[in-house]
């Protein structure tokens, strides 16, 4: 039986037995326990069924082995997965909807925009929930519901990070305001009935990356994040304390970082998980490893308080807060817990406050009340994955995160003025360029040139690559010889035409998860064919696809639009704008610096780079950049 035909099944049949039988359904064993009874609250319900677990059952939900719990069959306990992103859609999904990334969220500065976008998502991840549900006889519930890539706290407080594109900024206050309001609706938080102070979530999300990881530097993978106190309260934490305050974002989990903090890594930092996340937040986070492994860090390369080993560096974790480990070694954390616990080593105590909140994660998404007619996210259909309304939000996120940074009056286009235009460059008419990281597979695409070519007659060449073997050699091409026969072939398709649209831009080469950059400037390759293009172009409008901006040559460009990543409507959203359907109203998002600003801070790469001061050297960000090293502003 297919997925969809087996949920249909469900609802027809009603309430499934055996491994099917949601846990707390009237009639099924565990519905007589006191972990079942909604009226408790969650607070008392998880103490109850911790309670009832022994040491070995404890330690399963502490340690997260890549992708997530096993099941627990004594008490018909659910599997649950940590490993999603959610932030412009579901990452890793077939046939979900995937939005403009997080740095154009960030540069629509529209929180409703984000409200409806995160909404959207929310409502998909249920959906794939009760597939994996069937797919698993009824043992995985949470799957997709448990975002360990929730809304990044981290700002994007130098350009040539890799990861800018994951993030809503470089000013504070943007993140916080984009942040939490995606943190609130992608959690979606509604009051359970019958239990005052509770709520269920639509989806779970965790803060990333606690404290730090803001790794700017290309040769050091584990970022050392050495910061005053005051650069500290004034860029940094404030983020955290807007995405994990109660009254704000209420992020159910935070993941503490692989980075050290003033000589302290996150994950064994009292500082951090206890007097900053408990006592002046007042937030209840359950507390997690990164994936790829913030507890191995601790040990290699900080050696911290003298540790010498991975399962050493467990234990300092442990004391500190943290109260799951997730990620590829569980093989040997999960023994070394349960060992330590059963010698004293690690007090029952912690390890009991861990599986509780794990559990009281799981009642908050529903698992031990999804049987109940009041839950609220029933009647969901599949049609509603990837539907029409959710890629018309795909491709109003795609217009509204656009920002016009020139125009000498070419702008807006008009079908009746150019007959036929030349489209030309790697990222103009390549599909998942405009998904960028951690993203899902949408049914369908929308390419920059597909989305002017439905416009108006267009024509599209390569021109150019979009990436290189190493991130260092931004000379290369896939094949010796190639570049300059493209290069030769757009120049043919340009001198024939009476606009010529560049779409160049950076991609996961060059800013992505450990492609850090060296250079504000584009690759070689394509400033050789932005160079070429146009010598021979009548009219050129160049679009900069990228997160942390390029310094561009734009002196004989008629316009120059920067389109971050716009998912899979990017193209119909960057034609809406281009054509003059929608009034370009986004703004940038982080400073474009020029590259006199990366030569020179290359050039004091140990006395800079190694700081998080952003007064440091030339300063970084709108609110500390001096001299005239800026390409364009902030805002």
């Amino acid at each position: 039986m297919s997925a969809v035909f087996a949920l249909a099944a469900l609802a027809a049949t009603g309430t499934p037995t055996g491994n099917m039988a949601y846990t707390c359904a009237p009639g099924s064993v565990e519905s007589k326990y006191p972990f079942c009874d909604r009226k408790l609250g969650f607070e008392a319900r998880s103490q109850d069924l911790m309670k009832r677990l022994n040491t070995t059952e404890k330690v399963m939900l502490w340690g997260h082995s890549y992708p997530g719990t096993e099941y627990i069959e004594r008490y018909n306990m659910k599997t649950w997965s940590l490993d999603h992103t959610c932030i412009h859609g579901l990452n890793k999904e077939k046939g979900v909807t995937v939005f403009a990334h997080a740095i154009a969220q960030g540069a629509s500065f529209d929180r409703d925009l984000v409200a409806r976008i995160s909404n959207a998502t929310s409502i998909e991840a249920r959906i794939l929930s009760e597939q994996r549900y069937v797919k698993t006889n009824g043992e995985a519930q949470a799957s997709v519901l448990s975002c360990d890539g929730g809304p990044l706290a981290n700002s994007a407080h130098d350009p040539r990070w890799g990861r800018i594109s994951e993030t809503y900024g470089e000013d504070p206050y943007l993140i916080q305001q984009i942040g939490v309001t995606a943190m609130r609706s992608l959690q979606n938080q509604q009051a359970v009935p019958d239990s005052p102070g509770d709520y269920f979530m639509a989806t779970r999300q965790v803060t990333r990356h606690f404290l730090g990881y803001h790794g700017a530097r290309p040769d050091l993978e584990y970022a050392i994040m050495n910061a005053t106190q005051r650069s500290l309260g004034d860029s940094y934490i404030p983020t955290y304390g807007s995405y994990q305050d109660p009254e704000l974002g209420n992020a159910d989990g935070i993941m503490c970082a692989i980075s050290s903090v003033n000589g302290v890594p996150s994950c064994a930092n009292p500082y951090l998980l206890t007097d900053l996340l408990r006592k002046e937040w007042n937030s209840d986070a359950l507390v997690q490893t990164d994936c790829c492994d913030s507890i191995s860090t601790i040990n290699d390369p900080f050696h911290y308080k003298g540790v010498t080993t991975d399962t050493e560096a467990l234990v300092l974790a442990a004391d500190a807060g943290v109260q799951v480990y997730y990620g590829f070694r569980g093989g040997e954390y999960i023994p070394a817990m349960t060992a330590f616990v059963e010698n004293g080593t690690i007090p029952m105590s912690i390890l009991d406050s861990a599986a509780a909140r794990v559990i009281k994660s799981m009642m908050k998404l529903g698992l031990y009340d999804t049987y109940a007619a009041d839950f609220p996210w029933k009647n969901l259909t599949w049609s509603q994955l990837d539907s029409p309304q959710h890629r018309s939000l795909a491709r109003e996120s795609a217009a509204k995160s656009t920002v016009l940074l020139k125009n000498d009056g070419v702008l807006p286009l008009s079908p009746n003025t150019y007959k036929n235009v030349a489209v030309i460059g790697p990222f103009a008419n390549c599909t998942e360029c405009l998904l960028q990281s951690y993203n899902g597979y949408p049914s369908a695409y929308t390419t920059i040139f597909q989305g002017i070519s439905n416009r108006t007659h267009a024509t599209y060449s390569l021109g150019s690559n979009t990436s290189c073997p190493t991130k260092a050699d931004n000379t290369c091409w896939t094949t010796p010889g190639v570049e300059a026969d493209a290069i030769t072939a757009a120049v043919n398709v340009a001198k024939d035409a009476d606009l010529t649209i560049l779409v160049v831009g950076l991609g996961s080469t060059w800013e992505g998860e450990g492609n850090d950059r060296v250079n504000m400037t584009l690759p070689t390759i394509q400033a050789a064919l932005q160079q070429a293009v146009e010598k021979v172009s009548k009219k050129v409008i160049i679009v900069s696809v990228s997160a942390g901006g390029v310094d561009l040559d734009e002196t004989t460009a008629g316009a120059v639009v920067y389109a971050p990543y716009g998912g899979e409507e990017g193209g119909s959203g960057l034609a809406d704008v281009l054509f003059g359907d929608f009034n370009p109203s986004a703004k940038m998002p982080v400073t474009v610096y020029k590259q006199s600003w990366a030569d020179s801070m290359n050039a004091n790469h140990t006395t800079t780079m190694g700081e998080f001061d952003l007064e440091i050297g030339l300063g970084r960000t709108h609110r500390y950049v001096e001299g005239d090293y800026v390409k364009h502003g902030f805002g």
